[in-house]
């Protein structure tokens, strides 16, 4: 591959390094798991799948900015519609992850000369909640539009054209909403004038809440013993190889699941817990009271969380998605996971996993500050 992206390569212990260079020999490992870096060649790997109208996607959580880096694999499926007429291509947008994990969901952050300038549309405590479930206050977002417009309007020189250009957003943050209803509408609109193009939207609640992701979960759970080990071997294995898979191991209590638990609305994670013969999917609040579901016997299922309680995938929302989608476009760290993740749907899941694009090159706003809010208020086009 080329050198813009590489394995994470380093000594196993005490601690795998984040940025080492890629050793040569690696290539062709990572070809072998159909993980390309170019696009014809991904292009190439999907026709060579047999998929009829392939459709790709990528994902992403829901932010109010994005840098480079994610608008990378949303300029990864522009090229692939030119590559390939009738393509489609879906941006499938997480609306299901915890607030504070990052704080792009919370926060702008603006470039002024005395650095950058963070101002904050989330209110305040709604970090260890879903995006989806803040809702956000009218007085707060008027008062950070307001601290946007004046960050801009200070800007030297072009103050009062990026002043403008705010101005045509901020109806789309005093719409209020949700936090993931002020972010969307801010992202399609960002996109659409910076980029040229809007990939099609997938809101993960949506396929939570609709069932399109219970036949792989079901799976999953009924095959939760194979499904770990398999897993927690395949860390070792690269490990051993000096990868970095960037997931940790799983507990024998292990589920793919969250919810908003009803007592203080935190997104926790269940966990499986065994009474007698009965599999129950369990989480604790912070108050220590504990919310259970009932999975099963032999045969387990999600019909015991169904209209009692909101529930969302982790991290291993790829294998969900799978045999949606004939390709995925993947950041640096989903296409190391992914390596795990393809392991367990050959030898678990019984699933073929679709071919991995990285992007070549991260670097979209060279020489400027790494933000598509910027990129928008300079007027920019990528």
């Amino acid at each position: 591959m080329s050198g813009a992206w590489r394995p994470v390569i380093g000594t196993v212990r005490p601690a795998v390094r984040d940025l080492a260079l890629l050793r040569s020999q690696e290539r062709s490992f990572l070809e072998s798991e159909r993980t390309f870096d170019d696009a014809a060649r991904f292009v190439a790997s999907l026709s060579a799948s047999g998929a009829g109208e392939p459709a790709v996607y990528a994902h992403q959580q829901v932010y109010l900015d994005y840098r480079g880096s994610v608008v990378a694999k949303i300029l990864a499926l522009r090229t692939l519609g030119a590559l390939l007429p009738g393509i489609r291509t879906d941006f499938v947008w997480i609306d299901t992850d915890r607030c504070g994990s990052d704080k792009l969901s919370l926060r702008l952050y603006l470039d002024s000369p005395h650095g950058a300038v963070p101002v904050r549309l989330a209110p305040a405590g709604c970090e260890d909640r879903e995006t989806r479930f803040v809702h956000t206050d009218a007085v707060r977002l008027r008062q950070g539009a307001d601290h946007v417009a004046g960050v801009v309007q200070s800007t030297p020189r072009v103050g009062s054209l990026r002043l403008s250009r705010w101005n045509q957003l901020r109806p789309l943050v005093e719409a209020g909403g949700t936090l993931a209803d002020v972010s969307r509408r801010l992202t399609d609109a960002m996109l659409g004038r910076v980029l040229g193009f809007v990939p099609r939207p997938v809101l993960v609640s949506d396929l939570a809440a609709s069932g399109d992701l219970n036949r792989a979960l079901s799976t999953i759970l009924n095959r939760l013993p194979e499904f770990v080990a398999t897993y927690n071997a395949r860390i070792e294995t690269l490990r051993a190889r000096d990868i970095d898979p960037r997931v940790k191991p799983l507990a024998d209590d292990y589920l793919p699941l969250f919810i908003t638990t009803p007592g203080d609305q935190r997104r926790t994670r269940l966990r499986l817990v065994r009474d007698g013969r009965v599999h129950l999917a369990c989480a604790v609040d912070r108050a220590g009271q504990s919310w259970c579901y009932e999975l099963g016997r032999r045969e387990l299922s999600l019909e015991g969380l169904f209209g009692h309680v909101d529930f969302a995938p982790d991290v291993t929302l790829p294998i969900q998605l799978n045999d949606r989608y004939s390709g995925v476009v993947c950041g640096k760290s989903s296409a190391l996971y992914l390596l795990v993740f393809n392991e367990v749907m050959r030898k678990v899941l019984d699933m073929k996993p679709v071919p991995i694009l990285v992007p070549p090159s991260w670097d979209v706003f060279p020489g400027a500050y790494d933000s598509l809010l910027a990129a928008y208020l300079d007027g920019r086009r990528v």
